[in-house]
């Protein structure tokens, strides 16, 4: 299939790489060190239109296709990773669940501010337990009078300390297994609601923290569920296209500053560009992502031709977003002492590229929904196993 960019596609991209190389990137360095996007940035991206592209017009978006909305997030990633992250799990991942599993009324109480950038919404899904079980979460939502009340809480929620409105799972009461998994639609001013902040390696700009719900009245309204477990993996993976395009993103730009680095850093009296040595990594580094991209780009053109794509975005997450980690690491190494320090930007990109593992589920649990199906298992249940007894180690 061919994976050339149309003449819409190419205007697109030029008009949006230069306007996160001019707008985003030269505050970069500062949101990592504050913590914090300014308010500049975001008026920035509702001026550009950056939520729109993820949306349909009928919710005021601008339906960009698949490999459009992938230029984006790349685009956007090597500006400014805690940025791109923000504004997408805002943009696609906590707007696509609400546009798929919401009413027509939380489509327009919620979707179309944050379509237009003027709120920001998250996702809150992994609970105390592991976030890869979901029967071990005991968020739940239980009967009280004509509506609900939440309890529980997410401790691990990009954005949470900063959005508005929420798409929280729970367990519903009285709903066993994985069939009594509901959503919320949460109103995070709330009385109920208390919010918290994480400490972080590296993605600093993003807020990410605790969501703790103490019996926070929910309107039946706004109670999605039993949830339809397709459509909630649907929207879902939204999150792991993010990831994938972050990932190809930062590796991008760290080969770009890796090549730049190499023209300037002189030794043995020339620039150590001219050493094979380095020929050899700059060349491994742009293999690597070039075959993450023909992968994602296969994801995105399928996704946006509404074929079905979610075992390939698995697996383009699985490998992207431990490239990444693989390039930036070469990019250390190609900067010796110098990418130890936050003079240049590699050591940013480095923290940043880690975050994407784990996001969006693990890249081991991705590699388990993958491979079941493969060997006729089924990756939700499993067996009673006590390891110490089948490896003869018990008493």
């Amino acid at each position: 299939m061919d994976h050339a960019l149309n003449d819409e596609q190419r205007a697109f991209e030029g008009v949006f790489r230069r306007f996160c190389r001019e707008r985003i990137a030269p505050r970069a360095k500062e949101v990592d060190r504050t913590g914090r996007i300014p308010d500049e940035t975001w008026a920035d991206l509702a001026e550009i239109g950056y939520a729109q592209l993820f949306h349909p017009e009928a919710v005021g978006g601008a339906g960009a296709d698949g490999v459009t909305l992938a230029i984006a997030v790349e685009a956007l990633s090597r500006a400014c990773g805690s940025t791109a992250w923000s504004a997408t799990i805002s943009a696609a991942l906590a707007g696509k669940l609400l546009y798929n599993l919401g009413t027509k009324e939380h489509h327009e109480r919620w979707l179309r501010p944050l379509v237009a950038g003027e709120i920001l919404g998250c996702f809150g899904a992994v609970g105390r337990g592991s976030g890869s079980d979901t029967a071990s979460d005991d968020t739940s939502l239980c009967r009280r009078g004509s509506g609900y009340v939440l309890r529980g809480e997410k401790p691990w929620v990009s954005n949470g300390p900063t959005a508005r409105v929420a798409v929280i799972t729970a367990r519903l009461e009285g709903v066993a297994s994985r069939a009594g998994m509901g959503c919320a639609i949460v109103d995070l001013e709330r009385e109920g609601v208390v919010r918290t902040s994480n400490e972080r390696l590296g993605l600093r700009g993003v807020p990410w923290g605790g969501l703790f719900f103490d019996d926070v009245p929910i309107p039946e309204a706004d109670v999605i569920g039993p949830v339809d477990m397709d459509r909630l993996l649907d929207s879902v993976a939204w999150g792991q296209f993010l990831m994938t395009w972050s990932s190809i993103g930062l590796a991008e730009e760290a080969h770009a500053a890796s090549v730049a680095f190499a023209r300037e850093h002189v030794a043995f009296g020339r620039p150590i560009l001219h050493l094979q040595s380095v020929h050899a990594r700059l060349a491994g580094m742009q293999a690597e992502i070039d075959a993450a991209r023909l992968l994602a780009l296969d994801a995105a053109w399928r996704s946006g031709r509404g074929r079905e794509a979610r075992d390939l975005l698995m697996m383009a997450k699985v490998h992207s977003t431990e490239m990444a980690v693989r390039v930036a690491d070469a990019a250390m190494k190609l900067h010796g002492a110098r990418g130890f320090t936050t003079a240049f930007p590699i050591e940013r990109l480095y923290r940043d590229s880690l975050g994407n593992i784990p996001a969006g589920l693990t890249t081991d649990r991705l590699r388990e929904l993958i491979a079941c199906p493969l060997v006729g298992a089924d990756p939700w249940k499993y067996e009673p196993f006590d390891w110490l007894f089948e490896a003869e180690l018990g008493s």
